[in-house]
Parts: structure tokens; C-alpha cells; sequence
């Protein structure tokens, strides 16, 4: 199973590689170099932003429930 996933997936990006007139090299590293990182950033990013604003709003709650 584990075979049939991997070579699908070699296949798929031989498949990009040769609909955008590249080679399968250059699609694995701009997926897995620069595209994955710049995923894992912009979800730390989300998550960052969230957690301010959950604290955010802890604390305006407990403001309006110590008046």
C-alpha cells in the first residue's frame, strides 16, 4: 500500500512537471523546499494571531464579570 502511494505520487508529479514544462526535480523542490515551509509559516501565523486574540477576549471577559 505504502508502494502504491509513493509511485502515485511520483507519477502525479511527473505528470505536473511535464504539463508545466519542467522537470519532476524542480516540482518536488518547489513543493516540498519552498512551498511546505511557507505553509507551516502561515499556519504558525494563524495560530499566533488566534491565541492573541483568544487572550484578547479573556480578557475583556473578565473585565466586564469583576464589575
Amino acid at each position: 500500500m505504502v508502494n502504491f502511494i509513493f509511485y502515485w505520487c511520483v507519477d502525479f508529479l511527473a505528470s505536473l512537471a511535464t504539463f508545466f514544462g519542467t522537470t519532476y526535480e524542480w516540482i518536488n523542490i518547489f513543493i516540498f523546499i519552498i512551498g511546505y515551509p511557507l505553509f507551516v509559516l502561515f499556519l504558525f501565523l494563524i495560530i499566533y494571531y488566534q491565541n492573541k486574540k483568544i487572550k484578547s477576549l479573556i480578557h475583556i471577559k473578565d473585565r466586564f464579570e469583576t464589575k
